[in-house]
Parts: structure tokens; C-alpha cells; sequence
């Protein structure tokens, strides 16, 4: 049985938190940049799927250093790091005076060093956040013992990231499995359940579009391409036959819990909370479900399919 050192659950938790707070920062910005022409106008739009590789870089670097890192060293927090953290928190309205003044202007190049300085801003508050979380000892220990890791995940997360354009095609069959599975669900315990055409689905007058965000595709990409990873580093000691059966059963499972997701997200705007539930579409708290839905997995499944 592993045993899990003080130093490794440390990190684990400063982890969860930093991903915690990202999707807070997502929380505050992203609909607001989905509400206006700075997503594809001024390229903000590549943003949303780099979190979800370097969610994916980050899950490739536990699996491939998985034996080595139980043994990480324990780095105490500094409370001077929550300077960072709050200094992270204090640029987001900077952001937002740059971002208002940017969207006066028709295109990125019209004014390229106030829409340049405008991306630098919404990375950099992201930056400062995730600098107090880990702390300076913690990050500068981290690249000089794990540097050779390091390379191959952010070679593998920047393959992903390129290859998660040409999935995100596959979006409108799964919506569409997505918004008849809710449909139903709403059906058995409300009677004013309607669907307009194509995506759209309207539950006692509040209406949601189940669109890219809602389809599934983002998670069962992340899944398949962590779950091949698995494959890739522990190929010697995996159960080859168990290792395939299991794959469909997973991702299926994967999706049903996507599923679950959207209908609570629009049970929260039946329920009268029609701006939080639109606000939790477009953050990364879809993410926050993979993740538990993939640790769940690695949990119950991952010695049954070693040999």
C-alpha cells in the first residue's frame, strides 16, 4: 500500500485550492467576456480551452511522477504569500477598466498594446494567485527536481490542446444527447418542459441553449487522453484486456454525470437563480466534476486493472 507523505497531501490541498480559485477569477470574468465581442474579437476565446490542457498537463505530471512524488517534501505555507493572493484578486478590476476601454475599439490590432496589456493583466492576476498558493520555495524545488516531467506533460498538454479544436466538432451530436437526457429528467417532475429547435429548452419560462459548453465533449476528451496516458506509462504492469474493457464503461460514465451536471445547473435557474445558474456555465466548475469523477475512477479502478 502507497503511503502518502506530510509533503504530498500538502500539495494535493494547495492544488485543490489554486484550482479553486481559478474558477472563482473564471466565475468573475468569464461571462462577462462571453457577453461581449472580446471573446472572438479580441482572441480571448483561447483561453477556455488552455485551462483545460493545463488541467490536463497537471493530471499527466501526478500520473507520470506518481512514485516519486509521494515522497515530496513538506514546504510550510508563509502567510506573507496571501499578499500575492489577495494582489491577484485586486488586478481582476484592472482588468475589467482595460477590457471596457479595449471593447471601444473594432479589432485586436486596432490598438494591439492595450489588447496585449489586457490578456497580460487577466494572466497575471492568475499568476499571483497561483504564486502565493504554492509559494516561491515550493515552485523553484518543483522545477529543479521535476524538470525532465515537467517537459514531457507540457509537451503532451500543448499536443492536447491543439487536438481539442478538432474534437470540439463532435459538440453538436452530444449536445443533442445531452438536451433530450435533461428533458427527460425535467419531464418527470415538471409538466412545462419544452424543446425548441435545435439546442434550446425551456423549463417553467427559463429558457438555456445546450450548446459546446454543455455537450460533454471537453471531459470526455480530457478522460480518454489521460486514460491513454495511463496506458503509455504503465503499459508493463497494466491488465491489457481489463485495460480496454473498462475504457467504455468509464467514459460512459463520464457522460452521465455530465448529464447530472447541466440539470442541476438549470434545476438552480428554476428554481429562481436565473443569473448564478447562467454565471456556472461559463466557468470551469465543469472541470472541478472531472476532476472528482476522475480521482473516484484512479481510486476504484486503477488496481483492478493492474496486472
Amino acid at each position: 500500500m502507497v503511503k502518502y507523505g506530510k509533503g504530498f497531501k500538502n500539495l494535493i490541498a494547495r492544488i485543490l485550492v489554486f484550482l479553486g480559485l481559478f474558477v472563482v477569477i473564471s466565475g468573475i470574468t468569464g461571462p462577462w467576456i462571453i457577453g461581449t465581442k472580446l471573446l472572438y474579437g479580441f482572441h480571448f476565446y483561447i483561453y477556455g480551452n488552455m485551462g483545460k490542457v493545463l488541467l490536463l498537463g497537471s493530471i499527466a505530471f501526478l500520473i507520470l511522477a506518481k512514485d516519486k512524488i509521494t515522497s515530496f517534501p513538506y514546504f510550510k505555507f508563509n502567510k506573507s504569500s496571501l499578499f500575492f493572493i489577495l494582489l491577484g484578486f485586486a488586478f481582476i478590476p484592472v482588468f475589467f477598466v482595460l477590457a471596457k476601454q479595449l471593447l471601444l475599439f473594432s479589432a485586436f490590432n486596432v490598438h494591439l498594446m492595450l489588447s496585449l496589456y489586457t490578456h497580460f493583466i487577466l494572466l497575471f492576476s492568475v499568476f499571483l494567485v497561483g504564486y502565493g498558493v504554492f509559494g516561491n520555495d515550493l515552485i523553484n524545488y518543483f522545477f529543479r527536481e521535476y524538470w525532465r516531467e515537467i517537459k514531457i506533460c507540457l509537451g503532451f498538454a500543448v499536443l492536447m490542446y491543439f487536438a481539442i479544436f478538432q474534437v470540439w466538432k463532435l459538440w453538436p451530436i452530444f449536445s443533442k444527447i445531452v438536451l433530450y437526457a435533461v428533458t427527460f429528467l425535467f419531464g418527470l417532475t415538471y409538466t412545462n418542459v419544452t424543446v425548441h429547435q435545435p439546442y434550446t429548452l425551456v423549463v417553467n419560462n427559463f429558457a438555456v441553449k445546450i450548446l459546446q459548453a454543455c455537450s460533454g465533449v471537453d471531459s470526455m476528451f480530457l478522460f480518454t487522453s489521460l486514460y491513454v496516458f495511463i496506458g503509455l506509462v504503465d503499459w508493463k504492469v497494466l491488465n491489457h484486456k481489463k485495460y480496454f474493457l473498462l475504457f467504455l464503461p468509464a467514459l460512459a460514465g463520464l457522460f452521465l454525470v455530465n448529464i447530472l451536471r447541466i440539470y442541476l445547473i438549470i434545476l438552480i435557474g428554476v428554481w429562481g437563480y436565473q443569473e448564478l445558474s447562467l454565471k456556472l456555465f461559463h466557468t470551469y466548475a465543469g472541470l472541478l466534476f472531472f476532476v472528482a469523477y476522475f480521482l473516484v475512477f484512479l481510486k476504484l479502478s486503477y488496481s483492478r486493472i493492474r496486472k
